[in-house]
Formats: structure tokens, sequence, C-alpha cells
């Protein structure tokens, strides 16, 4: 069988910054939208406090992330596939999630995230310090604004960078 090597898609150019802001606003808004749930959930439901309830929903938040950001936000050129010549076809304008050729910008992706939830709970803690456990579902709001600013330049510059 003939094998055929994809370096590259060339069926979409780079999306512009104002398309992966819009993008990074969507996948964002969902990933918080997630944390934000599982948050309130795990405090409403459990005796768990704020802060720990913060770390577990920040890890589900995070598949939510990684992946909206993988497909959605910071597309990616294809990685160099090897395809027998008629399975090129149909998978050649597909952007395939391999963990063997994904695994550095998911390190990537999590190191940023893990910055950004240390930043977020550094605030969150100090907030719930300040005014109260009462007052997490506001504190929240206003932290995670704050971060998504830096989230979204270490994933643009860093993490998902052809």
């Amino acid at each position: 069988m003939n094998k055929v090597a994809i370096t590259k898609s060339t069926t979409k150019s780079p999306a512009s910054t104002s398309q992966q802001a819009l993008w990074f606003l969507i996948v964002g808004a969902s990933a918080a939208l997630v944390h934000f749930l599982v948050l309130v959930s795990i405090v409403s439901f459990t005796a768990i406090t704020p802060t720990w309830a913060n770390v577990m929903a920040f890890l589900l938040a995070f598949i939510v992330s990684f992946f909206g950001h993988f497909y959605l936000t910071f597309r990616q050129p294809m990685q160099a596939y090897e395809y027998d010549d008629q399975k090129q076809n149909a998978k050649q304008n597909f952007r395939v999630f391999s963990w063997r050729h994904s695994l550095p910008t998911l390190i990537k992706w999590f190191a940023s995230s893990a910055v950004g939830f240390a930043a977020n709970q550094s605030l969150f803690v100090l907030g719930l310090n300040w005014f109260g456990e009462h007052y997490y579902i506001p504190i929240w709001i206003v932290v995670t604004g704050i971060i998504t600013v830096m989230t979204f330049s270490l994933g643009k510059l860093w993490a998902f960078k052809s």
C-alpha cells in the first residue's frame, strides 16, 4: 500500500486574533459555566468548603477548556500523519486528536491553566478571607474575569502557538 504524508492542512488559514478572542470567550464561558455549576453544586450538596470545591471544579472545567480551545480557538495545522491512499481524502480535512501529537500542547495548556488557576485560587481565597465565604459567588465571578486576559495570552503566545 502506498503511504501519503500529510504535513499541513491548507484548507483553512489561521484564525485572526479577533476570531480567536471571540472563540476564547465562548469556550472560556462554557468552561467557566461548568466550573461555576460544579463549584455551586459541590458547596450546596456536600460538606466540602468552597476552597476545595473550587479545585475540583477547575479540574472538570479544564477538560472543557482544553478540547474547546484545541478544536475551536487555537486551531492548529494538522500534524504529520501517514494515511493509506484510500483514507487520505476522507481524513485530510479533519483535525485529529492524537495523544502522541497533542500531548505537548495538552501539557502546555495545563501549565497555562494551572498558573491561571493558582492566580485565580489565590485571589479567590483572599476574597473569601476579606469578605467571607457567604460571598463566594460574586468573588468567583470577579476573580474569573481578572484571570481571563492572562490565560488568553498564555494560550495564544505559548500553549497553542503553531
